[in-house]
C-alpha cells in the first residue's frame, strides 16, 4: 500500500505546474485502432485466460481492458461533433465491462477482481492519451516524476491485488 500512496503523493506533485498540456486529441483512426485491439485483448484475456488464469482473474483482467476503451471512449464523446458516435464504444465497453466485473466477483476475491480491474482501467486511459491522444508529459523533474509515479501507483496496484494479501 505505501507504494501505491507513494505513487499518488508523486503524483500530486508533478501536477504542481499543472498537467502540461492538453494534447492535440489524436486521430480518429489511431483511438479507433487502440479501441478495437483493446476489444481484442478483452476477448483474447476470457478466451484463453479463464481455463489458465481461472474466471475471475480473466474477467476483471477483461472488464477492466473494457472500462478503459469506455472511459477514452467518454473523452472522445465529449468532444462533440463527428466524435459523438464515440458514445457507442462507451456504451459497450461500460456494460460489458460491468457484467464482466461483477461475474468475476461471483467467482473469486473481490480484493483480486477489483485490483486488477482498477488496474487497467487506470493505465490504460493514461497511457492511451499520452500515445494516441498526443497528451504531453511535462519535461524536467517534474516529469521524470509524473512517470514515477505512474510506476509506482501501477505497482501499488498490482501488489495490492494479490490474492493472497501479502501485498
Amino acid at each position: 500500500m505505501a507504494v501505491a500512496v507513494f505513487g499518488l503523493a508523486a503524483l500530486a506533485i508533478s501536477l504542481a505546474n499543472g498537467s502540461g498540456g492538453e494534447g492535440h486529441g489524436g486521430s480518429t483512426f489511431a483511438v479507433l485502432l487502440w479501441i478495437g485491439a483493446t476489444a481484442v485483448l478483452a476477448a483474447g484475456v476470457i478466451v484463453v485466460g479463464r481455463p489458465t488464469l481461472g474466471v475471475a482473474v480473466a474477467n476483471a483482467l477483461a472488464g477492466g481492458l473494457l472500462f478503459s476503451a469506455g472511459d477514452i471512449s467518454t473523452k472522445l464523446a465529449t468532444q462533440g461533433g463527428a466524435r459523438i458516435a464515440f458514445v457507442i464504444p462507451l456504451i459497450l465497453g461500460y456494460t460489458l465491462g460491468t457484467t464482466l466485473l461483477q461475474l468475476g466477483y461471483q467467482a473469486g476475491a473481490a480484493l483480486t477482481v477489483a485490483g486488477l480491474a482498477t488496474l487497467l482501467t487506470n493505465v490504460l486511459p493514461i497511457l492511451a492519451g499520452t500515445i494516441v491522444l498526443q497528451e504531453p508529459v511535462p519535461s524536467g523533474a517534474l516529469g521524470a516524476l509524473r512517470v514515477l509515479a505512474f510506476v509506482a501507483v501501477t505497482t501499488g496496484a498490482v501488489l495490492l491485488a494479490h490474492p493472497d494479501g501479502q501485498a
